[in-house]
Parts: structure tokens; C-alpha cells; sequence
């Protein structure tokens, strides 16, 4: 498996910034989600402004980030940004949803797709990683949202699969920014038909 360190980071900054989320509430939540995607944004960009910290920062964090992120913002803020988002415009079960789609789907695509994606349908994206994604996403979805009731698993079935499609989309938008705002906004919209 490619790059572990950076896979644990992912799956579990999600997941464990969503859990401190629901632990403070949005009162005090939504500030310090907001001060934590301020001051990863301005670490990321100091280190775009000085090469020596940039030099520092793959040295010491080389197993979270990129080679091809050394000289552009990292997944990070974009992240932190995407969660941010989620739980500014939607309701709780919603964006935690979004957030496990991401956390959960996008790991378990670059798993499978780096260890049994052959069949290629967007770039170095396969078929089995968006299967595999759309799976991870449902499913850990389907748990989060048994939490709440009246998160219908219809409604977590298709903020899973348009998470799995905006996932392989070639956006301009970094998909860490794009999965949880498109995904919650098809769910928030379908919530409001039922």
C-alpha cells in the first residue's frame, strides 16, 4: 500500500474532527472548525513563501504530503474547508454524512484502485476504486446516519453515489472541497422532499 501515513491521516481527520464537532456543539464547534482551517491555510501558504520551511515541512510530514503538493497547497485546508462548508449549510446528520463519504470513500478507492483498479475511467481512477468508494461511503454512511432518525438510507445512497461520481469527475475544484459540499447538497435537497 502506497503512502499509509498519509491514508490514516485522511480517514482519521474526519472522523475525529467530526467527533469533537458533535462533542462541542456548533456554538463552539463552528469556531474552532473555522480557526483550524485558518491556520492550516496559513501554515500551508508560509510554506509556499519560504522554501526552508517548505524544505522543513517535507522532511518531517513527507509521509502526509505529495510529492506533486510540494510546491501548491496540500489536501489539508481544502479538507478543513469541505468540512467547514458541511456544517455551516447543512444539518448535523447530513454533513457528518458528506464527511464519512469523503473520510471513508476516498481511502477505500485509492486502496482498491491502487491494488485491483484495471479497468481506468477518469485519469489513473478505475472502476473497482469508485465501486469500492461508493461502498465505504454507503456503509459507513448507513451507520453514522442510524444515529439520527429520519436520515432515510435512500438519502444516504445518494449522497454516496454522487460523492463517488465527484470523486472521478476531472473538477478544477480539489475533490477534499467538492465530495462534502455536493454530496450534502443533494442530500439536504432530497431531505427537504420527504
Amino acid at each position: 500500500m502506497k503512502h499509509p501515513g498519509r491514508k490514516i491521516y485522511h480517514l482519521a481527520g474526519g472522523l475525529v474532527i467530526s467527533a469533537a464537532y458533535i462533542a462541542l456543539g456548533r456554538e463552539r464547534g463552528l469556531p474552532a472548525l473555522a480557526a483550524l482551517t485558518a491556520i492550516a491555510t496559513a501554515i500551508d501558504i508560509s510554506r509556499l513563501v519560504f522554501p526552508r520551511f517548505n524544505d522543513l515541512m517535507f522532511r518531517r510530514l513527507g509521509a502526509f504530503i505529495r510529492d506533486s503538493e510540494k510546491h501548491t497547497v496540500t489536501g489539508t485546508p481544502w479538507y478543513l474547508m469541505g468540512m467547514l462548508g458541511a456544517y455551516l449549510l447543512y444539518s448535523l446528520p447530513v454533513a457528518v454524512c458528506s464527511i464519512i463519504f469523503l473520510a471513508c470513500g476516498d481511502v477505500s478507492a485509492t486502496i482498491i484502485g491502487e491494488r485491483w483498479g484495471t479497468i481506468k475511467i477518469s485519469g489513473v481512477k478505475s472502476l473497482q476504486g469508485t465501486i469500492a468508494f461508493f461502498l465505504a461511503a454507503f456503509i459507513c454512511g448507513a451507520i453514522a446516519g442510524s444515529y439520527w432518525q429520519g436520515l432515510p438510507l435512500s438519502v444516504v445512497a445518494a449522497g454516496a453515489l454522487t460523492a463517488a461520481v465527484v470523486e472521478i469527475l476531472p473538477l478544477k475544484i480539489n475533490d477534499n472541497l467538492s465530495i462534502p459540499i455536493i454530496s450534502g447538497a443533494v442530500m439536504q435537497a432530497l431531505m427537504h422532499s420527504f
